[in-house]
Formats: structure tokens, C-alpha cells, sequence
């Protein structure tokens, strides 16, 4: 873990970073108000391997994230209204950060919860050939609005249905 890569983040600062995750999942697998097992299994699995993300600042956050893993569970679900407004305020303090690892976290973020979404439900849902529900798309689009995230870059994403191998691309080999 390199710790070093949040020196420049106040405890306030990582407290938001580390709510970043949870917020997209509850925005994603709450889209249809149930959190099914499925998508709490895609969930932990990959932060179960965080610890083999290539990038640093995402693998220290995670490794972190981890350790107060009920806490911040807990303080995500009981503000869901907050989701939003938190990613905004998260990506203010992120841009303390270079470009280039702002935006392999937020990608990452987007990719855990296109994951989740994924995990789940009826390939025939949406008639478009994907599993991911209208309300969970929706939610997956503000969710990139507000980081930042241009479309064309996440096309490879969302028209993919194997959300392991993408997942996959972002650990060490």
C-alpha cells in the first residue's frame, strides 16, 4: 500500500474519496430499490481485489477504504440523497491529483458500478440485449455526468457484457 499517494488529501478529503465507491453502488444497484445478492457479490468481490490495481492512488484507497469497510457501508446508506452532491464535492478534492490518476479512479468507480449493474437481472429487461435495467442506466449516465467521464471513452464499457474481464483490465497481471 502507498499511503503516500493521500498525503495531499486532508482526513475530511479521504473521507469523501472513500465514499465514492459506495455511492455508486447504492446509486446503481438501488436504482430499482433492491440491492440484489448478485450485485452485493460484484460489489465485494472487487473490492476484494483492490489490492492488485495497477493504478496506486485507487489500489491505496481501496486498501483503506477497506479497513473501515462497515462504517463507511453504513454512513453511504444512510445518506442515499447525498450521493450526487458527494461525488461532485469528491471530484473537487480529486483534482488535487494529476489528470491522468483523477481520471483512471473516476473510471474505475464508473467501471465497479456498470459492474454491479451487470450482475443482475434479466438479459431481456431492456429488449437492448443487456441486463442492466432503464433506471440503472440512467443512473450509470449521471453517475459519468458527474465525474466527468466522456462517453466515447466508456463505450468499450457499456457495450460490453463481461464485467470480469473489464474489471480485469484495470489489476496487475
Amino acid at each position: 500500500m502507498n499511503d503516500q499517494q493521500l498525503t495531499p488529501f486532508s482526513i475530511e478529503e479521504l473521507s469523501t474519496i472513500y465514499m465514492v465507491p459506495f455511492w455508486v453502488f447504492y446509486q446503481v444497484a438501488g436504482a430499482d430499490s433492491v440491492f440484489d445478492e448478485q450485485e452485493t457479490e460484484a460489489f465485494q468481490a472487487m473490492l476484494d481485489t483492490a489490492p492488485k490495481l495497477r493504478d496506486n492512488f485507487a489500489r491505496a484507497i481501496f486498501s483503506n477504504m477497506n479497513a473501515s469497510f462497515i462504517d463507511i457501508l453504513h454512513r453511504a446508506k444512510n445518506n442515499p440523497t447525498k450521493a450526487y452532491e458527494g461525488l461532485r464535492e469528491a471530484v473537487t478534492v480529486l483534482d488535487k491529483l494529476p489528470p491522468d490518476v483523477t481520471n483512471e479512479f473516476k473510471t474505475l468507480v464508473f467501471v465497479m458500478g456498470w459492474s454491479v449493474a451487470a450482475a443482475s437481472g434479466d438479459f431481456s429487461d431492456t429488449g437492448t440485449g443487456s441486463n442492466i435495467s432503464e433506471d440503472e442506466i440512467e443512473n450509470l449516465v449521471v453517475v459519468a455526468e458527474v465525474l466527468g467521464l466522456s462517453f466515447p471513452k466508456l463505450q468499450k464499457v457499456i457495450t460490453s457484457s463481461d464485467g470480469d474481464k473489464i474489471w480485469g483490465s484495470f489489476l496487475q497481471s
